[in-house]
């Protein structure tokens, strides 16, 4: 593991918040290597998650000087995240002093615990930022990191994209979902499209003029990405859309702007149901949801109405969703001329996407 690398504990984000914003609203303060954002809550009832950096020199201080900054209309709370094996050289001295007592919150026979018995790995789960597990840097470790691999620094896969391909992530999944017709619209050559997770793509060129060119470019993917970067091999938050299948809405409540809250408990919403007065099955709904985690979701929600309750089950289907715009047959050379940049989904609100088959 990287001894350069500090891992920070950030409290009291908003909700709904994504790896991605998370490191987007800090990446100003230093390089970033990781995000994550729990699902679960702190015993204060505050969304938190972890951030980390590469090359702090002074840490404390650093710490000091990014706390209290906002994320939206929320103030966050920062610490140097306890029981990281990447902050081993700031806490390792105090907790080994506590290893010999014990009590909440310190070493209890070599083994780190948290003030309500947890551990960190049990917290945070086995791996940081999607980067998978980090390598122990101490007998036992192991244990608390779950399985890992430790790959050669030599390996890079898709380095032969360097200065070929480029990143983005869509501004919505509409226009995820549309972006071969876009680059054809805008008559933009590229070799391949390959989508990441989430709403990223990697857009590859046929040559790196032309890679460039697009990326100097903002005036015609400033209103198709939020963010375009040159492939070089950086890492990128997890990302995934997530499709939630709802079950037990009253008729009442079947209504898009009370799937959207129920949706947003569990990320940020990109899709619900259009005209759902005309929709033949009112019994359940689908509703798409940006996510930073792998795991599935099963759960369920009590929504408050008029001194009522009602209980909403939630169910991530299995299939596993892919945009439109992959393996498209448009061609990209020509296309009808377009007053909007962004091509507009179909009225029905479908989702624009594929349902992809494990290969055997």
């Amino acid at each position: 593991m990287d001894a350069n690398i500090t891992k920070l504990f950030v409290s009291n984000l908003p909700e709904g918040c994504t790896p991605w914003e998370l490191r987007k609203g800090l990446e100003c303060f230093g390089e970033i290597t990781g995000s994550y954002v729990a699902r679960k809550r702190d015993k204060g009832g505050c969304r938190f998650g972890f951030v980390s950096f590469k090359d702090i020199k002074d840490k404390t201080e650093f710490v000091k000087s990014i706390s209290g900054v906002k994320l939206g209309d929320n103030k966050l709370r920062i610490n140097i995240a306890r029981f990281a094996a990447e902050n081993s050289g700031v806490m390792g001295q105090q907790e080994m002093k506590g290893s010999k007592s014990k009590g909440n919150g310190v070493f209890s026979g070599g083994r780190p615990q948290l003030r309500d018995g947890r551990s960190y790995s049990d917290v945070v789960g086995k791996t940081f930022g999607g980067g998978g597990p980090s390598r122990p840097q101490q007998p036992g470790a192991a244990s608390e990191q779950g399985k890992y691999v430790v790959i050669p620094d030599k390996t890079g896969a898709f380095s032969s994209l360097f200065g070929l391909a480029l990143v983005g992530r869509a501004v919505n999944l509409e226009t995820l979902v549309d972006f071969d017709k876009l680059l054809n619209i805008a008559k933009v050559p590229v070799a391949n499209i390959q989508y990441l997770g989430g709403l990223s793509l990697l857009i590859s060129f046929h040559d790196v003029v032309a890679a460039k060119k697009f990326l100097d470019s903002k005036v015609i993917w400033g209103p198709w990405f939020s963010r375009l970067d040159l492939w070089n091999g950086q890492t990128f938050p997890f990302e995934r859309v997530a499709w939630l299948r709802m079950i037990g809405f009253p008729i009442h409540l079947f209504d898009p702007d009370v799937m959207i809250q129920v949706g947003e408990q569990f990320g940020r919403v990109l899709h619900t149901p259009k005209f759902v007065e005309e929709d033949p099955d009112v019994s359940v709904c689908s509703v798409g949801v940006l996510v930073g985690e792998p795991g599935r979701i099963n759960d369920s929600v009590t929504l408050f109405w008029n001194k009522k309750s009602y209980r909403i089950w939630v169910e991530e289907e299995h299939e596993v969703w892919v945009p439109d715009c992959l393996n498209s047959s448009e061609s990209f050379d020509s296309g009808p001329a377009m007053s909007s940049p962004v091509v507009n989904m179909d009225c029905s609100g479908s989702r624009g996407g594929k349902r992809k088959r494990w290969r055997s």
